[in-house]
């Protein structure tokens, strides 16, 4: 990507915050106040390939105020049996605008789930939208490989909002190293007219969920399905028993399309289906 690329949707997630405040502050304030217990690491029972000829240094359970090198602070939670020779899952979930990584974790409420299909899951803080935000946030999955044993097969991107964002922007720019062979973007701030000054990153397993009532970002979700659709050559729609709709792409890849009803302030209850999608 050059330099002199526009980030117009960059400079859109800078006023993001603004617009959540408008929307829904008293709601994010009450998940300031009201701090429910993080679920605990779960155990797992799939049967995980050996990848791993080192022991990492990463260990089982929950590790919070995590930092990067460039100070950003993640929290990564792991199966309670979680053995460092073998391939985990990695699930990498990107913020909303103005959530802490403990915020977050209670915001998606994914962990439970997460552990229990053999996912390392990893919560980071958000920093308002920017070039320097991707930069920071790049820097979170190589760190996690760096200490926890993954299988590089099940890396996992996804976020609403800001997040839905970071994990668009980072996934077509190849910020990111492995490239994740599933993104989950839910209502993200990304017109079909900004992915289209982008490239095509290489086919890989994608899942769009956005409400056309969204308040802050009507009909988007309609415009990243279009793009994805064409750089993936994706054929015709066809519905699933969740309602939602299905592409099947180049190199065997899917495109999903999830139309649901929740105001932007709130992650989509269809989520709760995402692990029968990535796994």
């Amino acid at each position: 990507m050059t330099k002199t690329k526009p980030t117009i949707w960059v400079q859109r997630g800078q006023w993001l915050i603004v617009g959540l405040a408008v929307v829904g502050l008293l709601w994010v304030l009450g998940l300031s106040f009201f701090k429910p217990p993080l679920p605990p690491a779960l155990a797992h029972s799939r049967a995980l390939p050996e990848g791993c000829p080192q022991a990492l240094a990463g260990t089982a359970g929950r590790h919070t105020d995590l930092k990067t090198a460039g100070g950003l602070n993640f929290t990564v939670v792991t199966p309670s049996n979680y053995e460092s020779t073998k391939q985990h899952g990695l699930l990498m979930m990107y913020p909303p605008a103005g959530f802490s990584n403990a915020g977050a974790e209670r915001y998606y409420q994914l962990t439970t789930q997460a552990n229990s299909q053999g996912y390392v899951v990893v919560y980071s803080a958000a920093i308002p939208l920017s070039d320097r935000a991707l930069r920071l946030q790049s820097e979170v999955v190589p760190q996690v490989l760096s200490t926890w044993c993954i299988d590089p097969q099940r890396v996992v991107s996804a976020g609403h909002s800001d997040g839905g964002s970071l994990t668009t922007g980072l996934t077509v720019r190849s910020m990111v190293k492995p490239v994740p062979q599933n993104i989950v973007v839910s209502a993200a701030g990304i017109t079909l007219e900004d992915l289209q000054l982008e490239q095509c990153p290489t086919p890989l397993n994608v899942t769009v969920l956005h409400s056309p009532k969204d308040n802050l970002f009507p009909d988007y979700g309609a415009g990243a399905v279009k793009w994805w659709g064409q750089c993936m050559q994706c054929e015709v729609p066809l519905q699933e028993s969740s309602g939602c709709e299905v592409r099947r792409c180049a190199q065997g890849k899917v495109l999903r399309h999830c139309v649901t009803p929740e105001p932007h302030v709130k992650f989509p209850a269809i989520a709760a289906r995402m692990f029968e999608w990535i796994d």
